[in-house]
């Protein structure tokens, strides 16, 4: 019922566009630690159609799966490529290469993120903060706090990326304990593999990491400076048990809680699992 399409530029990065004119929509899936396009979201491609009386909403979304490197890229560096990603579905620029006609232009866009995907989204906004924070600080010299908060705020609440949705399941924020993952995966001799020689990116998702240290404490700030601003605030759903990520979120923020579903389950729907269809939901 969607029409796919590669995206270039992005590795195995595609999008299911909807079939209905009046799409306005764009939900934008990001894996975690050696997740995929695919697998990490697996059933959400057919079941936002099979279920499209009961979410009715989904209907107007266009679905983008986005792919990168996730084990061995730093957090920092794959937010600024989520960034251009992000922007050419914005503005449409992707879509040169594969359609003829006018470009989409989306009303709101949800970014959906597993586990490090939750970081880099997390990251990703916050750097988009940071830069309209420096650009106002340049523009006020005399560092007068009220007089920049109020040269910021109209264009924090304009930007498309600020006031995007951030739906964010079992995200790695608070850290993830790699000892457990190993463990858990002890019969997959690929994956263990993989996180014992990723050793950057393991690092950067500790705990008392500065990657996630300052991530955290810029976010918080940002936010209680900000409360309006959509993209700096989000409820994330941790699957119950999670072994995998330490289930917690930032100050103010109330977690959600999917009980019998696992830090992998958690973000895939099924037949008798449809929390992930109505948590993307805006």
């Amino acid at each position: 019922m969607r029409v796919p399409k590669y995206i270039p530029g992005y590795g195995k990065s595609y999008a299911l566009l909807s079939k209905a004119q009046s799409a306005d929509m764009a939900v934008i899936f990001v894996h975690g630690f050696g997740g995929k396009p695919t697998s990490t979201w697996r059933n959400f491609q057919g079941l936002v159609d099979e279920y499209s009386a009961e979410y009715t909403w989904w209907a107007a979304a266009d679905m983008f799966f986005y792919a990168y490197e996730s084990l061995h890229a730093p957090i920092r560096h794959n937010a600024g490529l989520l960034r251009g990603f992000v922007e050419s579905v914005w503005h449409g620029t992707w879509q040169e290469a594969n359609l003829t006609g006018g470009k989409v232009k989306y009303k709101n866009i949800i970014l959906a993120g597993h586990s490090e995907g939750g970081v880099i989204i997390r990251r990703l906004i916050l750097d988009r903060y940071e830069a309209i924070k420096l650009e106002a600080e340049k523009a006020n010299p005399e560092g007068d706090a009220n007089v920049l908060k109020a040269s910021m705020k109209p264009i924090l609440e304009s930007d498309f990326l600020l006031g995007s949705y951030v739906r964010l399941f079992a995200p790695a924020c608070r850290g993830t304990n790699f000892s457990a993952w190993a463990g858990f995966f002890s019969s997959f001799s690929l994956l263990v593999s993989a996180i014992a020689a990723s050793s950057l990116v393991r690092n950067e998702l500790l705990p008392e990491s500065p990657v996630l240290i300052t991530l955290r404490t810029g976010t918080e700030k940002a936010h209680a400076e900000f409360r309006e601003v959509r993209g700096l605030y989000t409820r994330p759903l941790f699957g119950v048990p999670d072994q995998i990520v330490y289930s917690e979120s930032y100050e103010g923020e109330e977690p959600l809680w999917d009980i019998g579903y696992d830090h992998f389950e958690v973000c895939k729907p099924d037949y008798t699992h449809k929390r992930p269809l109505e948590f993307v939901s805006k």
